[in-house]
């Protein structure tokens, strides 16, 4: 079954309690999506020797699975990870949904170029009718 790829910023409060908050929603009810969870800032350097293996398991999830969702935190705009995964969803027609928790919170460039679909994340109703 499709997941919906959840690519969120860890260090950030309000985003890990939207993740458990999904998590929550996803195992309350069955039609809900379940969701695998992408951290913006991986412990990998993104121009670093390592970050290739990491591209690959990314790559082969996001083709693995229907939706991508981007959770817009202060620092997302700064990662590269972040556009990378964006691009690369993009580039494997995907569903790319995008949610501010804050609206003072910068969107990363490459969600300009993506015209994303965008989602209230406090309203699982819009979600689940997004990811089906």
């Amino acid at each position: 079954m499709s997941k919906v790829i959840v690519n969120y910023q860890a260090t950030d409060p309000l985003a890990h309690s939207f993740r458990l908050q999904l998590s929550q929603w996803s195992a309350a009810s069955w039609d809900f999506p379940a969701f695998i969870f992408h951290e913006q800032q991986p412990a990998v350097a993104f121009d670093s020797r390592q970050a290739n293996r990491l591209k690959r398991h990314l790559r082969r999830e996001i083709k693995e699975n229907q939706s991508y969702l981007v959770v817009i935190s202060r620092e997302t705009w700064q990662s590269e990870w972040v556009n990378w995964e964006i691009k690369t969803a993009v580039q494997q027609d995907k569903q790319l949904m995008a949610a501010k928790l804050d609206t003072t919170s910068m969107t990363p460039l490459a969600l300009f170029e993506a015209d994303p679909l965008w989602i209230d994340p406090f309203d699982p109703g819009a979600l689940l009718q997004r990811s089906i």
